[in-house]
């Protein structure tokens, strides 16, 4: 069949068939002066790149939120009864929160004078607290203490005085110890009063037993101390006398031999001295030959036995120099037999005796 057949079969052939493309021709050819200005038309057979369309862009699930619930009326109702039920105080705070956040300052300023004003007055009720507690306490004990004193000085008097009948092997060590408490309480007792009653009355002391019991209680380290200050008090010269007494009837140094001799050479008791005795503390003062030479002539006159070792010490002549064979008392061998005189005339007298009668 020639493909110039306008008829297939004896079918006329439609009108696109008889173009090129396939294209219908157009119904009616527009002159150009009457059609309106056209872009041209390209047309090519065939496909390219740049025609085909982009493939779709795949969808992705995204997150979602759920939709908004509408609002539930009888819930907004609940809601509001329940605002108008708060409490008046949440708008107080609400109101005094605005201001401090509108005054903030002035809250800086505040705030460490409130918590120092705070804190004292936590102090203050802590400390009345146990001020009150304490002065309880106190009460207490006092009422305990006013209500029992007699009995519990009667039954220790009573316990004591059994105890003290009893041999001392049948007591145990508890037993023994409460004895000897309470033996040094009534022997510091007994010091104390005595002392009260000679420095009220200094011519007590001339009584020879109360001499002698003022030097019983200054052997005994318990009442020492208070039978020393009674013996300073009493009159001269007997007082300086029974210290120095003390000072000096043992080689053995003690706190009361320590305590004597301070008070003999103290400024109310060293005026008391008598002149006798006056010699002997200045003999014992000295320390160079002149202060020796100056004495003499005073323990020639005045001294008794009391200065008679502390001169013999003096006829030593060695004992001085590099090699202690120098005399050391040189000074006193001008005047030939003045020592040996010296200590003639003080080993001849006798010193006071206050020895129990």
């Amino acid at each position: 069949m020639s493909e110039h057949d306008d008829s297939r079969d004896g079918e006329p052939r439609p009108a696109a068939d008889q173009t090129l493309l396939g294209l219908a021709p157009p119904a009616r050819l527009e002159s150009s002066a009457q059609s309106p200005l056209r872009s041209p038309v390209f047309v090519r057979s065939g496909t390219s790149v740049a025609d085909v369309e982009p493939p779709p862009v795949p969808r992705m699930a995204l997150p979602s939120r759920p939709p908004l619930a509408a609002p539930d009326s009888d819930a907004a109702l609940q809601l509001a009864a329940r605002s108008s039920r708060a409490p008046a105080g949440a708008g107080a705070f609400e109101r005094a929160r605005r201001f401090l956040d509108s005054h903030l300052a002035l809250w800086m300023l505040l705030a460490p004078a409130l918590i120092a004003v705070s804190a004292v007055a936590l102090l203050r009720a802590t400390a009345s607290h146990h001020g009150a507690k304490l002065m309880r306490s106190v009460t207490s004990a006092s009422r305990a203490a006013e209500q029992t004193p007699a009995d519990s000085a009667e039954g220790r008097a009573e316990r004591l005085a059994k105890l003290e009948a009893r041999p001392p092997e049948s007591l145990n060590a508890g037993e023994l110890a409460l004895l000897a408490d309470a033996r040094d309480e009534a022997r510091r007792a007994s010091s104390k009063a005595l002392r009260s009653k000679v420095e009220a009355n200094p011519a007590l002391g001339k009584d020879p037993a109360l001499q002698t019991e003022l030097m019983q209680l200054a052997e005994d380290p318990r009442s020492s101390a208070d039978a020393l200050a009674a013996l300073a008090a009493l009159e001269a010269p007997l007082g300086a006398d029974l210290l120095y007494e003390v000072w000096t009837r043992t080689p053995v140094r003690t706190d009361t031999t320590d305590l004597a001799r301070a008070l003999v050479y103290s400024t109310d008791v060293r005026p008391k001295a008598s002149p006798a005795l006056a010699v002997a503390l200045e003999l014992r003062a000295a320390e160079s030959c002149e202060q020796y030479k100056a004495i003499l002539p005073k323990a020639l006159r005045d001294g008794d036995r009391r200065a008679a070792h502390l001169l013999l010490k003096l006829s030593q002549k060695r004992g001085c120099g590099p090699n202690k064979s120098d005399d050391c008392y040189a000074c006193l061998r001008e005047q030939r037999d003045e020592l040996k005189a010296t200590i003639n005339a003080v080993k001849s007298r006798r010193p006071p005796d206050y020895s129990a009668p």
